[in-house]
């Protein structure tokens, strides 16, 4: 590494540094324990509705009340899809191991983006009010830093955030 990478680097990590850590204001979070996560996909009609599909099975999560409900698997990793009589005959885009992505930019004006300073740990940055954490990084939140993240992003509304990981799901709701 030359010196202007050093340098350039060197910037970037304290930048990144400056980035608080935990949830962003207006905010809650919580947790849910899931195993072998493969999916997740927020209802367009329904966006509080977010489909989790994992080794234990496929769920609807209502994200603002937290109840989960359990459905009969039916999802197709070709193309990206999946489908739960909760939401009647809606044809719901999902992300996780084999591909795909949620919103990362909400209405409002919100962002989120993965970092990896020192990968193979991964950080999810929550910018608000179309502030970016390389110009105000202390405006920003560092709202999620683990390993392997199977899939994030916000809910069509922008009023909820999903995190998946291989055992965990974090869903962020705005207050």
């Amino acid at each position: 590494m030359n010196n202007m990478e050093r340098t350039n680097r060197k910037q970037l990590l304290d930048r990144i540094g400056r980035v608080p850590k935990g949830i962003p204001f207006g905010w809650e979070k919580t947790v849910f324990a899931v195993g072998g996560l493969m999916y997740l996909g927020f209802s367009n009609r329904c966006s509080e509705k977010l489909i989790v599909i994992s080794s234990q099975g496929q769920r609807v999560i209502d994200c603002k009340t937290n109840e989960k409900t359990y459905c009969d698997e039916n999802y197709d990793e070709k193309d990206l899809v999946a489908f739960a009589d909760l939401l009647g005959d809606e044809t719901v885009p999902i992300a996780g191991d084999g591909g795909g992505g949620l919103l990362r930019y909400s209405s409002e004006g919100n962002a989120l983006a993965l970092e990896a300073p020192f990968w193979p740990q991964e950080q999810i940055l929550f910018m608000p009010n179309y502030v970016s954490w390389h110009s105000q990084p202390e405006k920003c939140t560092v709202i999620f830093e683990d390993y392997e993240i199977k899939a994030f992003g916000f809910s069509p509304c922008g009023h909820y955030i999903a995190v998946g990981t291989s055992s965990s799901l974090i869903i962020f709701k705005k207050r």
